[in-house]
């Protein structure tokens, strides 16, 4: 290939290709997995609020909760879209150090020269398109073409042409030294935003559960209050027909215990309302819409031993990769201030006229410049670029071992907690119909006359108060797989086998 027809080349790829390949947020968004919110917009507020919604209609789980808060949540869309905020100030940071510029020039030059017998008069008129490409690491690059036309007292000649000139650094130079300290800083930003958005995520899937487990645990009270109620009620119908001693004061005590059970049952019942709503808020749900609740086992850790969990929140957890690549940047940053003693770079151009017509008929000719730029960097601006970076790694690693400690705790209380106040609801559960066996003959004896109406009432209430520990745990455990769902990243597990395929 001729140098004429490497310049034309140079020049159709340059201009083709340069504004090619994906932008610098989708490279890094590759190493780590970010969920994206599945729909794209949010309810108006006005017609969330509507009673129209009440022909919506969902049914929550625990597990169901997770991707429908993802999906309609307004908090986390929000997070996300602050994060894509900064993601695109993060690439027009570098694509505008990375540019490709088409140029277009036209010039008009007028010349004379005087000897004392004559007067040579040149006029010059040039046409040229080009591109100017200018790459992050500061290399410079610019390919022309044009036509030039030259004027004078004996004739004219056209000639075209094609040109180019490089600037390439071949060292560290202080320019891209201070170019990627500037990238590392907003490639931090935007890290930041992105683990910010992940923690939205996190936490706002955390808490819909906290609310759905909260709701579960009062429906669980309502309706052991109301067995209360019929229980006290069902005492209450029959005392009546005592007719062998004096129970007037016996049926003063029944009457208040059931003005008791009444306002606790009445109490439950309102706070059960308002956390619905509450739940509905956590989830994005329309507040008017209907809910039904399936209070179904939900516990993905089931035979998961700590350590395997631990190493799984280790391996998968964002914060620790996005740690783990600012270290590898302040890597980078302290080689370049290490090496960045001398700022060379290579300069080259070149130019080459075709065969061109009139009085340049077949004439043609090149020419090609080759040179180095050098100049010495103030050592106090690389020292400093060195200790910068030096102190980065030193913070990065002692953050990835604080968020290491962090993992462990956070990983090993949950999953105890699970396995012994599991363990203690079930062994409740299993003793409770001692308690009910250990009230109905209560019943009997107090029809009998051999108990009296104190003892049947603490019966009662011993008995509720086993029903409302089975729940208390029932709820603590489901708190604690919340919180292991948000330590492990369970989260975004549950969440992709939920995506469409």
């Amino acid at each position: 290939m001729t140098a004429i027809g490497a310049l034309r080349r140079v020049f159709w790829v340059v201009l083709v290709g340069g504004c090619a390949g994906p932008l610098p947020s989708e490279r890094m968004g590759k190493a780590i997995h970010l969920p994206v919110p599945v729909v794209a917009r949010s309810t108006p507020a006005v017609e969330r609020l509507s009673r129209a919604r009440e022909r919506d209609r969902y049914t929550l789980s625990a597990r169901s909760v997770i991707p429908i808060a993802f999906g309609l949540q307004p908090d986390i869309k929000s997070s996300y879209q602050r994060f894509k905020s900064e993601e695109a100030r993060y690439d027009f940071f570098v694509v505008s150090r990375d540019s490709l510029t088409p140029t277009f020039r036209s010039s008009n030059r007028s010349s004379e020269t005087r000897t004392d017998d004559e007067t040579y008069r040149n006029r010059r008129h040039t046409v040229e398109v080009g591109v100017e490409k200018r790459f992050f690491d500061t290399t410079e690059l610019n390919v022309g073409m044009g036509y030039a036309t030259d004027v004078t007292d004996a004739g004219q000649g056209d000639q075209p042409f094609v040109s180019a000139d490089l600037r390439y650094p071949l060292w560290a130079s202080r320019e891209k030294l201070e170019r990627t300290s500037e990238e590392i800083f907003r490639r931090n930003e935007l890290n930041d935003a992105q683990l910010a958005y992940i923690q939205e995520v996190r936490n706002r899937l955390e808490r819909a559960m906290f609310a759905y487990y909260v709701v579960i645990d009062l429906a669980q009270a309502k309706d052991d209050a109301s067995r209360w109620l019929r229980d006290l009620e069902s005492v209450a119908s029959r005392i009546a027909g005592v007719a062998d001693r004096d129970v007037t004061s016996d049926t003063r005590r029944i009457e208040a215990e059931i003005t008791k059970v009444e306002a606790q049952l009445r109490n439950v019942t309102g706070r059960h309302q308002i956390d619905v709503a509450r739940l509905k808020a956590s989830c994005g749900i329309a507040l008017y819409a209907q809910v039904d609740l399936a209070d179904e086992p939900f516990n993905p850790f089931v035979g998961a031993t700590h350590e395997e969990l631990f190493r799984l929140s280790i391996s998968t957890d964002p914060e620790i990769l996005t740690l783990g690549n600012e270290v590898r940047n302040a890597e980078v940053q302290l080689d370049l201030a290490r090496r960045g003693q001398w700022d060379i770079a290579l300069l080259l151009d070149g130019r080459s006229d075709l065969e061109g017509r009139g009085n340049d008929d077949r004439a043609s000719d090149w020419e090609v410049n080759v040179g180095l730029d050098v100049s010495h960097v103030d050592p106090r601006v690389t020292t400093s670029l060195a200790r910068q970076a030096q102190a980065r790694i030193l913070r990065f690693n002692e953050a990835i071992a604080a968020r290491e400690n962090t993992i462990f705790v956070d990983t090993l209380e949950p999953l105890v907690r699970i396995d012994t106040l599991g363990a203690s609801r079930d062994e409740l559960t299993a003793n409770l119909p001692r308690f009910i066996e250990d009230y109905d003959s209560g019943v009997r004896e107090f029809f009998a006359g051999t108990l009296n109406i104190d003892d049947l009432l603490k019966r009662r209430e011993t008995y509720w108060q086993q029903q409302r520990e089975i729940s208390r745990l029932t709820l603590v455990v489901g708190f604690n797989v919340a919180e292991l769902c948000t330590a492990t990243g369970k989260f975004f597990e549950l969440l992709d086998a939920d995506a469409p395929d």
